[in-house]
């Protein structure tokens, strides 16, 4: 009894006004303390495991020690002004004597303590929280939180920009965390929370969490059949190999979906598509693009049956549909808008973006397949409609913009979704030159043309960045490749060519360009540019707070 009655009293010690309200409510708080106000008193006494509190009013609760352990003559089930009654008359009737010392000493103060936040196993996360919350947490983690913490009866993290406070007790159970959000269970921001709170301790829990939710299970069976297939086509060549490979291949692409090798069966349906052109004599075709792919996932698939490593076992893998996930807040200045054509029937129009906290480019992109009889696309119309997020602005307004979105949905290459949940605020925009533009700003071209050569087995991710350049030195249409070239001058004096392909939908524009006696007197300017291949190809111009996309301005 002696050591429960110590207990109880060390326990009243963190119970005040803050600690009750969190778990019960201010009302009845309040309440409790208008009754002791009123002459209600309280009689205690102690058991082995609990102690027997008798109201004046009749009523008779028990109290263990735990706020979430009780029990009470009356006839509520769940905290009752009878029990935060009996615990706030101990508090103030008993505990200052039973927490003296000596004659003349201070009562003793019981601080929480929070130590065990920082003891937990990454497995007792993947205990408490699902596969889904821990990877969408860990996405969060990638982008900066303003973070409060305060220590008073419970450790409270407070996420500011998405105004979202977790309170932690001193009890080693997460359970018992409060967040504000007020969701049931273990909610995201109570992990975030903590994991952000362990990485300002130096405790960084995302590479051990990341490989305990990474699936790497796959068919090696129809790995294997790959392998043998794309053998066979490099072993028999183009002039031998029958039509009929390219049913062989469609099998097999099945095969690999259910197989779960996302990656794999995307590059096969590719080698069939390639393979088709070259039975249709297609002009489009190209045997080195095909002998490049073949060798690719050939070489691929035999990375992956030596990893060992999960990460890279998934990067092998791929995935069947990229996630998306929320990031509270990002405030993005446009680069510019796209238009493009695949050769797999789709049109769309992709629009950049650059993202003044986390320093990279983001893209939204509207597309439609057009190989459907009846369907279309048209750039100008897609242009002009209105965004999402809203429908505030028009495509056009917002790719010459400076926005705020809340809630905005994004995955791993930084793609925006079209959600309903995000929020869209226009701002006023910046000029260019007095933004920070961290790596998007290009300056070493070697470098940057240099990136991605050699890597094999990455997916394709499109190379875009922001060119700074002196002046315009010459802009001529080349007939022998049906091209528009655009010198520019860097700063360092270089020359570098910018290459826009002719395109009869954009004949207009192209001549415009290049009769435009106004290009050669810029000066200063910044260009959107994409690699392809070792080529540079110009997406916009931008210099002030002006932009102007290409082919959808001009």
């Amino acid at each position: 009894m002696a050591d429960f009655k110590s207990d109880f009293q060390r326990w009243i010690g963190l119970c005040n006004e803050e600690y009750l309200i969190k778990y019960a409510n201010k009302g009845l708080y309040n309440r409790a303390c208008k009754e002791i106000e009123k002459g209600v008193t309280v009689s205690y006494e102690f058991m082995d495991d609990h102690v027997r509190c008798a109201l004046s009013d009749d009523s008779v609760c028990l109290l263990y020690g735990d706020i979430e352990r009780f029990s009470c003559s009356c006839p509520s089930d769940k905290i009752c002004k009878h029990v935060i009654l009996a615990i706030v008359a101990y508090a103030t009737q008993h505990q200052p004597a039973a927490g003296m010392g000596d004659a003349g000493d201070e009562p003793a103060v019981f601080k929480p303590d929070f130590g065990w936040l920082l003891q937990l196993h990454p497995s007792d996360f993947l205990q408490a929280f699902t596969a889904a919350q821990i990877e969408e947490v860990l996405f969060r983690l990638e982008y900066g939180e303003a973070l409060e913490v305060a220590e008073t009866s419970f450790l409270t993290v407070t996420l500011q920009l998405q105004q979202v406070e977790v309170s932690f007790d001193q009890e080693a159970d997460l359970s018992r965390a409060m967040c504000s959000c007020k969701a049931k269970g273990n909610c995201i921001h109570k992990l975030e929370c903590l994991l952000r709170y362990r990485l300002v301790h130096e405790i960084d829990d995302r590479e051990a969490l990341q490989a305990d939710i990474t699936d790497v299970s796959y068919d090696a069976e129809v790995a294997a059949e790959a392998r043998a297939l794309l053998a066979e086509v490099l072993g028999i060549g183009l002039a031998k190999l029958p039509e009929t490979v390219c049913t062989r291949f469609e099998l097999l692409a099945i095969a690999a979906h259910n197989g779960n090798l996302p990656a794999l069966e995307k590059d096969l349906r590719g080698i069939k598509g390639e393979l088709g052109l070259f039975f249709q004599r297609h002009v489009k075709f190209s045997q080195d693009v095909l002998l490049d792919r073949l060798a690719r996932v050939y070489l691929g698939l035999a990375a992956l049956e030596k990893s060992e490593r999960p990460e890279l076992k998934k990067q092998l893998l791929g995935s069947f549909k990229s996630k998306y996930h929320t990031v509270p807040h990002l405030t993005l200045y446009a680069l510019g808008a796209n238009p493009w054509e695949t050769r797999s029937g789709y049109k769309g129009v992709t629009y950049y973006f650059f993202s003044l906290a986390d320093k990279r480019i983001y893209t939204y992109t509207e597309a439609r397949p057009v190989y459907y009889e009846g369907t279309s696309f048209t750039y100008a119309t897609s242009y002009k409609s209105k965004a999402p997020w809203g429908g505030l602005v028009t495509m056009e307004e917002l790719s010459h913009s400076q926005v705020s979105l809340t809630s905005a949905k994004t995955n791993r290459e930084q793609r925006l979704s079209s959600s309903d949940e995000t929020k869209l605020v226009v701002l006023p925009r910046e000029n260019i030159e007095e933004l920070d533009l961290g790596e998007t700003l290009c300056r070493d071209l070697a470098e940057r043309m240099g990136e991605g050569a050699g890597v094999l087995f990455e997916q394709a991710t499109e190379h875009v960045f922001l060119l700074p350049t002196k002046s315009v030195l010459q802009v001529f249409y080349e007939a022998a490749t049906q091209q528009l070239i655009i010198t520019v001058e860097a700063h360092d004096g270089e020359s570098i060519p910018l290459v826009i392909p002719y395109q009869g939908e954009f004949d207009k524009t192209i001549r415009y360009l290049e009769n435009n006696k106004r290009l050669l007197e810029l000066r200063d300017v910044y260009w959107l540019v994409q690699v392809r291949g070792d080529e540079l190809y110009p997406i916009s111009m931008l210099q002030g707070k002006s932009l102007t996309s290409l082919k959808l301005d001009l």
